[in-house]
């Protein structure tokens, strides 16, 4: 695991950043998700134009955080599991949570992106997460915990079409995604929920955000009450969740993620 993954205009990211070994079994995956992390930091601090400033600094010096301390737990788990997989002892079952039934259910997991070797990845202490303060108490419960990977659900666009969560993440809907949990609105035709209840306020917070965004609906997601509405970075992780159109919410959010 490399000392620093950024030095200027350098950064590491993959095998150069870090080794997990066999036993990780998620290298190509984690030098993934290093891209991903990345990439959406270098063009929204190239387009914004914040280079060589303190937001610069904070926002670029956040891919080092989030993705060396995501690796560094990883690491740690696999030097823990080791030496029991190689001993396949019943010790494997009081180390390890989850009730993981030997040195083959551990690889298992591993492979199928569950448990201390293979679960998703989440930035939990990201500096780039707004704090309770700058949210005035609008954050709410939403099935997903803030810098979680966020579900992959169906979402209609406000010029009516449909698309899934995940395919406007990316950067194709922009520097933050906005979506608006509204039950019902499948059945509705969209010429008439875009004038009603949240929509209009909503959108119009959108709009003024100080970075691109796009703001989509969904008609469900599991965890999340009606009126919620979900902030997400380009990468696919839960900026924060709050209730309803609190445009000082949306603000804190836009303003963390571009690292002012």
């Amino acid at each position: 695991l490399a000392r620093r993954w950024r030095l200027g205009r350098a950064f590491l990211a993959g095998d150069a950043a870090h080794l997990t070994g066999a036993l990780g079994v998620r290298a190509l995956d984690e030098g993934l998700q290093d891209a991903a992390n990345l990439a959406w930091k270098l063009a929204l601090a190239w387009h914004h134009g914040a280079r060589d400033t303190d937001s610069d600094a904070r926002l670029l010096g956040s891919y080092e955080t989030e993705r060396r301390t995501a690796v560094g737990a990883r690491l740690r788990a696999v030097d823990q599991a080791q030496p029991f997989v190689r001993r396949s002892g019943s010790g494997l079952r009081t180390l390890l949570p989850g009730g993981v039934s030997g040195p083959m259910g551990l690889l298992t997991d591993g492979h199928l992106g569950r448990g201390m070797l293979g679960g998703r990845t989440a930035y939990g202490r990201s500096p780039l997460s707004p704090s309770p303060e700058a949210l005035d108490g609008a954050r709410v419960a939403a099935g997903t915990q803030p810098g979680e990977l966020v579900r992959d659900v169906p979402v209609t666009l406000l010029d009516g079409s449909g698309s899934w969560l995940r395919e406007r993440l990316g950067g194709r809907g922009g520097d933050l995604v906005v979506v608006l949990v509204a039950p019902g609105t499948g059945v509705w035709d969209s010429r008439h929920w875009l004038r009603a209840g949240l929509m209009p306020e909503l959108a119009a917070a959108v709009t003024r955000l100080p970075l691109e965004a796009e703001l989509v609906v969904a008609e469900e997601y599991a965890g999340a009450a009606a009126h919620t509405v979900l902030a997400v970075r380009p990468d696919g992780h839960l900026v924060a969740a709050f209730h309803g159109a609190r445009t000082g919410a949306l603000q804190a959010c836009a303003r963390a993620l571009t690292g002012a």
